[in-house]
């Protein structure tokens, strides 16, 4: 009769066995590279082309010379005539520090230095020259303004100073000066300068009708200046 193997007996050799087993080589650690994560950048930040620099409107003077322009600010527009005769025009808005009033700027020089700049504007602002540079002559060319002022007058003084008649809507004044002289044309009539360039050039969001506002200084003798560009451009 075989005899049966006792539970402890059984759990005291397993125990033993598992004791005298041969130890296991301990496997080595491979070396684990600590990678560097390069520095990111905030997400909040924003690469912007606006210009930290800015120019004003009033920095600019007849009889300046062409090194003395910011061509950051001005592109060459082109040359006309001859080499002497140089038009710059304003690059982008966002360089003007009086672009909420102001659309564009050109610029022209002859023989280097600045003899014109026109500025073309967005908003009337007939009355704040009249009171800046006092007394203008007012030159009218078309019927209905002229026959508009048989009957009312040109000006009107109020307690902030002189007022244009509001409702002419089409005239140019001019200031002769001893240094320069200033033109300011208006035309507010429809369908007036309507082709598509000088559409492009006069209308904007503050002036959607695209109505004309064109502001002039050139020195006194820019239109003989001009006259002599064109006939040496001839002899040639």
């Amino acid at each position: 009769m075989k005899k049966i193997v006792q539970p402890s007996l059984l759990i005291t050799i397993l125990l033993f066995t598992i004791g005298c087993s041969a130890p296991q080589k301990e496997v080595p650690q491979k070396k684990v590279e600590e990678v560097v994560q390069p520095p990111r950048a905030p997400i909040t930040m924003v690469n912007s082309s606006v210009p930290k620099y800015k120019i004003s409107f009033s920095s600019l003077e007849l009889g300046m010379s062409i090194s003395e322009l910011d061509q950051r600010v001005f592109k060459h527009y082109g040359e006309f005539y001859t080499k002497d005769f140089s038009v710059f025009q304003l690059d982008q808005m966002d360089y003007l520090v009086e672009s909420h009033y102001i659309s564009n700027i050109d610029l022209i020089f002859i023989d280097s230095l600045l003899v014109q700049i026109q500025a073309f504007l967005t908003v009337d602002k007939t009355n704040e020259l009249l009171n800046q540079y006092g007394r203008a002559k007012l030159l009218i060319n078309d019927h209905h303004n002229k026959t508009l002022l048989e009957t009312e007058s040109a000006l009107t003084k109020t307690s902030k100073g002189y007022s244009i008649n509001k409702n002419l809507d089409q005239f140019r004044l001019k200031w002769v000066r001893v240094d320069a002289d200033i033109e300011y044309e208006v035309n507010k009539k429809p369908n007036t300068d309507s082709t598509s360039v000088n559409m492009a050039r006069f209308s904007s969001m503050g002036n959607p009708k695209g109505f004309k506002y064109k502001l002039t200084f050139q020195t006194t003798d820019f239109q003989y200046q001009k006259a002599y560009i064109e006939w040496e451009s001839n002899q040639k």
